[in-house]
């Protein structure tokens, strides 16, 4: 269950071409960023093989294409997928920050990995 908070909403949005197998991206992202990710054994992802971390308030989720068989997705690609997310609710007033631009510049400059900004329209 998520707190409920005044402030900030951060978020982020990236592709990650699949220059390495999932599970290498998976330690070269943990490595990157200093953090730990786990297996999402809750499913919260459902078809998408996905691990999960949690930092600073954040969710931080890297998610692989889910098997052809079960893809439903309009347009497919092979790219992984890296989301965050603010862990609390946030209360209206406070301002939506997109970190995108920030962890690209941050991965970009730390590994070697394909990195891709996803323009994702507002709800």
């Amino acid at each position: 269950m998520r707190n409920c908070q005044s402030g900030s909403y951060f978020t982020a949005c990236l592709n990650i071409r699949p220059t390495l197998p999932f599970e290498a991206t998976v330690v070269v992202l943990a490595e990157a960023l200093g953090i730990r990710f786990s297996p999402d054994e809750e499913g919260k992802y459902e078809e998408y093989p996905a691990y999960r971390a949690f930092a600073l308030g954040l969710e931080i989720a890297l998610l692989a294409p889910p098997p052809p068989d079960i893809d439903t997705r309009e347009i497919r690609d092979n790219c992984f997928q890296l989301i965050i997310d603010t862990c609390a609710d946030v209360s209206d007033g406070g301002a939506d920050v997109d970190l995108s631009a920030l962890i690209a510049a941050q991965l970009s400059s730390a590994t070697e990995l394909e990195i891709e900004r996803v323009d994702v329209a507002p709800a």
